[in-house]
């Protein structure tokens, strides 16, 4: 069985900082045919609201009319948005995903295609304000980190003091190396792609990490570094009726932290089995593949009930059908994007009147 939380006082909880944007997809005809709340931490928090989680962002959005919607997005997913403060000095980043084939890699940019203001993740979004949170961070289970500043690492320090599980997911090497250092040396689970950061990062690592690097179609690999140094690869499962890849890897995050949960029953990372590792991640590369066959990268969430998605994902799994996604037409999308403007050019979708 795989579920969502099921009461108030067993569900777990995260808090995490990072990327938090908002998400724009446009069709072949400039039509928006997805919006909402995305950049990996922004998505990883919201599927786990999805899954029952207490969730808790610690990063600021703009007084902007973007910043405005992630805030009203996150509060309708039950999140705790109270060190989420808009300010009028910073903007919400914006991010646009452009027409593509449904199996082959999404294209993003964060200018405008009216105006081309670009609205981009600065460090401020995490570093302003965030001593505030510190106290109720370290009480959280889980905290969760795909940006190095100095704000993210110290939290991630107090978190991991605190006794949470932290989870960190680069998306490159950091320019400050010793910044760089001090986020892994933070963390239990460190996840990044094959095609962002060549070769391991085991070299900086202590002995009780979880190492996951994902390779695309190929599937992922991990190991964790108390138990032996070979890798352990898990082939991609396949999946009919792919849609959009975008966000896959955010649900499977999201899955391996949810199945973690339940699986490992409260384990410390240290005494996590190869096997509850090897389990949680099928179950989290499961949920991803089923992601895949809607539209946006958390399209998922606007098409099934949280129990139904996971129990679609077990069945997947069940299937053991392991290798590339076959591409099949899709359902049209028919979710909660139906009341946005879905015809007109690209010049009628500025960044200035969207939301």
């Amino acid at each position: 069985m795989w579920t969502t939380a099921e009461t108030e006082a067993t569900r777990p909880s995260i808090s995490g900082a990072g990327f938090v944007t908002l998400d724009v997809m446009l069709d072949h005809a400039s039509r928006v045919t997805y919006r909402g709340i995305g950049g990996t931490t922004g998505n990883v928090l919201s599927i786990l609201a999805f899954f029952g989680w207490r969730s808790m962002p610690v990063v600021r959005v703009g007084s902007d009319r973007i910043g405005q919607a992630v805030l009203r997005e996150f509060r309708e997913l039950g999140a705790d948005v109270r060190y989420m403060g808009a300010e009028s000095t910073l903007e919400t980043p914006l991010t646009f995903q452009f027409a593509a084939q449904p199996s082959g890699a999404p294209r993003y940019g964060f200018e405008c295609p009216s105006c081309g203001k670009a609205r981009r993740f600065t460090r401020e979004l995490i570093d302003s304000g965030f001593e505030a949170a510190l106290s109720d961070i370290s009480t959280t289970n889980v905290f969760f980190f795909d940006r190095v500043t100095t704000g993210a690492v110290e939290m991630a320090e107090a978190a991991r003091e605190g006794g949470a599980v932290v989870f960190f997911e680069p998306s490159s090497m950091a320019a400050e190396s010793a910044l760089f250092a001090k986020a892994l040396r933070a963390s239990h689970v460190v996840k990044y792609s094959a095609d962002r950061i060549a070769g391991s990062l085991s070299d900086l690592m202590d002995s009780g990490f979880i190492e996951i690097q994902t390779m695309g179609a190929r599937g992922l690999r991990f190991r964790k570094h108390s138990l032996a140094p070979d890798w352990v690869t898990l082939p991609a499962l396949r999946v009919n009726g792919v849609a959009d890849t975008s966000g896959a890897g955010d649900w499977c995050s999201a899955g391996f932290i949810h199945a973690l949960d339940q699986i490992s029953e409260n384990s410390a990372p240290q005494e996590l089995s190869y096997n509850e590792i090897y389990d949680s991640l099928r179950r989290a590369q499961a949920i991803a593949a089923l992601s895949c066959r809607h539209v946006g990268a958390r399209g998922l969430m606007r098409a099934a009930q949280p129990d139904t998605a996971l129990s679609d994902a077990i069945r997947i799994l069940q299937d053991h059908q392991y290798g590339p996604a076959d591409v099949e037409p899709a359902a049209p999308f028919l979710g909660a994007e139906a009341a946005l403007p879905s015809s007109g050019p690209i010049r009628d979708l500025c960044c200035q009147t969207l939301v």
